[in-house]
This record gives structure tokens, C-alpha cells and sequence, in this order.
């Protein structure tokens, strides 16, 4: 979508909602990538979720620049039923923003315990560093 052909307020409040829901939908691609452990599908999430980012900027300057020309400054931003939804899908994109914040941290301590099980499984276990690494163990092995 090119922002730059985009004339009127309602046109643009009406590419910015449909900007948003499609940001929230790839935040739910990206949430479900993460739950599967598809790092291709996340990887392909992040990518989409960036250039709409991008366009959104674009189409919030625009309404900023249309909103604070002269030109334009008698007319009314749309206001009724276009206003409300780019406002609810703000909303529902910011709860979604939320819980992905949250999912991304949990992975990552999950990553975190996962590395620290793999380090320990390979006989690298933390406690092996600093004082303790002098100290002479026996093992045996069967």
C-alpha cells in the first residue's frame, strides 16, 4: 500500500486501521511461531511485522502533516465509526504487544534453562568455574 496516493483524512484513517490489524495479525503469527518453536516462521513474522511498522510511520506522519496544514485545518478529522475502530484496534494491538512482550521474556528464560541444561548435560556445569575448579573430583563411569 503507498500512503503517498492517499488523499483524504478518511482514506488515511482507513489505511491506518487496516495497517493495525494486520500488525496484530502477524503478532499472532509471530506468538504462534514462538509456541511451535518455528524459528523460519518467526523469522518471516518479524520481517512483515517491520515494514508494516514502517508504513504505519508513514501514515501517522501523513495524518500529522494533514492534520497541521492550513489547508486542511477546517475540515474535521473523521471522527463515528472509522475513529472508534483505528482507536478498539489500537487497543486490541497494544493488549497483543503486551502479551508478546511477555511470551518473548518467558522464551527467553526458557532458552536460558535450556542452554544451562545443555551446557551441564555436555560436563560443563556452572559450579565447575573459579574456586571449585581446583578442587579434585573422582567419577566413575559404568
Amino acid at each position: 500500500m503507498n500512503s503517498d496516493r492517499l488523499q483524504t483524512r478518511a482514506e488515511l484513517a482507513n489505511a491506518y486501521q487496516q495497517q493495525l490489524q494486520a500488525l496484530g495479525y502477524e503478532i499472532r503469527v509471530a506468538m504462534q511461531a514462538i509456541a511451535s518453536n518455528s524459528l523460519e516462521k518467526l523469522e518471516d513474522s518479524v520481517a512483515t511485522q517491520q515494514v508494516l511498522s514502517t508504513e504505519l510511520a508513514k501514515l501517522a506522519k501523513r495524518l500529522s502533516e494533514q492534520l497541521n496544514s492550513p489547508e486542511h485545518a477546517l475540515q474535521a478529522f473523521p471522527s463515528g465509526p472509522v475513529e472508534e475502530k483505528v482507536h478498539s484496534t489500537g487497543r486490541a494491538i497494544h493488549e497483543l504487544n503486551a502479551q508478546y512482550s511477555s511470551l518473548l521474556k518467558h522464551s527467553g528464560r526458557s532458552i536460558a534453562l535450556l542452554s544451562s541444561l545443555c551446557r551441564s548435560h555436555a560436563g560443563q556445569f556452572p559450579e565447575a568455574r573459579g574456586a571449585r575448579l581446583k578442587r579434585q573430583t573422582w567419577s566413575c563411569h559404568m
